[in-house]
């Protein structure tokens, strides 16, 4: 039968979320390894998507076919044999063609980052010694993004994708209380390679007054890549997969 599990990560440790051919070190492949151990079978799961090294989750979704569940409490189980930073916290029954990855409707993402540097947020947000961030400038920019449908200029490797359009549903910044921190969200169909932390990138080059609104505007529209200085992705370690929706019908 088929299933889903829910989980959650912090992949400061890891190589990424995605089972890599020069390392055994991703979230993918401790999974596995420990659900094979635990049912005494060789046991594949397919994310719901890739992560970046050092990026993290709250909520994400593998699907795993088990021939049949084991009598004793496979989260209890599996928790125990799982590292501290990566959890699973419940098996879900799905149908037998119930795909975690195209099957997601939306996916929302979540990016910390704090203006005042503090060892205590090293892991788990973005450090960046910016002293006064216009953020009017980056609303402006984040409507931008709002309303646009092709993100090929924020892709790290755009020609892997027969297109790449990506429908926004709703993007914003939010202030975190305490130590100038903030937290960009935003939800899609689909996200590039690297698009958030690009995207994230020029957020701040705009707030910083290094790229003008209208430059990052006509530089989407054309459809091109953003070259030096603008070419750099954002840290990883602010960036987290926060929630999976998908439609009730592939549920049993």
């Amino acid at each position: 039968m088929r299933y889903f599990l829910k989980l959650a990560y912090q992949g400061t440790n890891y190589s990424g979320w995605q089972r890599q051919v020069n390392t055994s070190n991703t979230i993918q492949e401790t999974i596995e390894g420990a659900l094979s151990k635990m049912l005494d079978n060789q046991t594949l799961i397919h994310g719901c998507g890739r992560t970046d090294a050092g990026v993290h989750a709250t909520e994400y979704f593998v699907h795993v076919d088990i021939e049949s569940l084991p009598s004793y409490d496979i989260v209890s189980r599996i928790n125990h044999m799982l590292p501290d930073d990566i959890s699973i916290s419940e098996v879900i029954t799905v149908k037998p063609n119930a795909n975690a990855q195209q099957d997601a409707k939306w996916r929302t993402y979540e990016y910390d980052f704090h203006l005042i540097k503090t060892p205590k947020l090293f892991h788990t947000s973005s450090y960046y010694n910016y002293v006064d961030l216009d953020f009017d400038k980056m609303n402006l920019a984040i409507e931008i993004i709002k309303s646009t449908k092709d993100f090929r200029s924020l892709c790290k490797h755009p020609d892997v994708y027969k297109n790449t359009d990506c429908t926004i549903k709703d993007a914003r910044i939010n202030k975190i209380e305490g130590l100038e921190r903030y937290k960009f969200t935003i939800t899609a169909n689909r996200f590039l390679r690297g698009m958030i932390r690009y995207m994230m990138a020029r957020l701040l080059d705009i707030g910083d007054g290094k790229l003008k609104v209208d430059t990052f505007k006509k530089q989407l529209n054309s459809k091109q890549s953003f070259e030096f200085p603008f070419h750099k992705q954002g840290h990883p370690q602010g960036l987290y997969l926060t929630r999976i929706e998908y439609p009730d019908t592939i549920f049993e």
